[in-house]
């Protein structure tokens, strides 16, 4: 065999040689990273369960509307001479509100004046003093919004659940620190067939006149309550192909378990647990996505429940 052939083969053997020596340093290297990667701790916020009470509440929203609104009207046909108060003046029952003075050739009347029927706010004037007006045209319009009404609908699947007299919170973006309550006052016995919502009405005693015709509201319609049940925060909770997961920390081998739970009651804010977690153990409760059963961590911080609007402390729920 030439020497040229030796060598050409001599070399080929060298390139394969370290070709193999290089995988199998990098299989190496790769075998280590992967092991270093399965030991990193993971840092986790978590808190303790405790037990309490829960309530079941449906979210539904409306509109504020006034308890009565009336149209005031003159007894005789003139010409509206002047207005006596404010639009957004509070009068009392049959106070003077406008005149209206009678126009005859040859005959001048008195200015008769126009009362107001109820005690309640000055909603509005309909007509500018000068302009004719008489008994089949109201002047103006007088809310009584002593106590309020809101109005809004409850879904099918709810409407065996809501009942009269039944607690609901109000909240409104006007006054977002506090909340007040009312009574569900009026259910439609019957359903809508297009959205199939039944139509009820919720009444709040308002002494301070704070809430005002049409501000918008969210609200939390109580339909039932449980004590001494185990409660979490709903941040706590997280979906995992369809199912609702809770990551439960245990401090001995400072490792995460992801445990399948069975929930019950939901407040907005937190839920009953049926099964799954028991009181005094750690969970959880933040950046679940980034966890799986089993991974190592470590406490980052612990922490408790947050405090919630203060009730408004004027208005207290009224039962008729």
């Amino acid at each position: 065999m030439k020497r040229s052939t030796i060598g050409f083969f001599a070399v080929v053997g060298i390139l394969v040689l370290a070709i193999l020596i290089v995988g199998i340093m990098m299989v190496s290297k790769q075998k280590k990273e992967t092991g270093q990667v399965a030991e990193v701790t993971v840092p986790v916020v978590v808190m303790e369960v405790k037990t309490g009470e829960i309530e079941d509440v449906i979210d539904l929203t409306g509109y504020v509307d006034p308890k009565d609104t009336v149209n005031v009207v003159s007894k005789i046909p003139g010409k509206f001479t002047r207005e006596v108060v404010e639009k957004g003046t509070f009068v009392a029952k049959d106070q003077v509100i406008a005149y209206v003075t009678r126009e005859d050739v040859g005959v001048q009347f008195e200015p008769f004046p126009v009362k107001s029927p109820i005690a309640g706010m000055v909603a509005k004037f309909l007509f500018d003093p000068g302009a004719m007006v008489g008994p089949q045209f109201p002047i103006a319009v007088v809310v009584d919004i002593g106590s309020v009404v809101i109005k809004t609908s409850v879904v099918e699947k709810d409407f065996a659940k809501v009942k009269i007299g039944q607690l609901a919170r109000v909240f409104t973006d006007a006054y977002p620190d506090r909340f007040f309550e009312g009574r569900v006052s009026k259910l439609a016995p019957t359903l809508d067939a297009a959205s199939h919502t039944a139509e009820t009405e919720i009444t709040i005693p308002n002494r301070g006149h704070t809430l005002r015709p049409g501000m918008f509201v969210h609200l939390e319609l109580v339909v039932d309550k449980h004590q001494n049940v185990v409660v979490v925060p709903k941040t706590v909770v997280s979906k995992r192909m369809g199912k609702d997961m809770i990551f439960v920390f245990n401090p001995g081998s400072n490792v995460v378990e992801m445990r399948e739970s069975k929930l019950g009651f939901y407040d907005l804010k937190n839920y009953e647990v049926l099964e799954g977690v028991k009181a005094g153990e750690l969970v959880v409760a933040e950046d679940q996505a980034i966890l799986q059963h089993g991974v190592r961590a470590s406490i980052a911080k612990k922490i408790g429940a947050e405090p919630g609007p203060k009730q408004e402390t004027a208005v207290k729920p009224e039962v008729k």
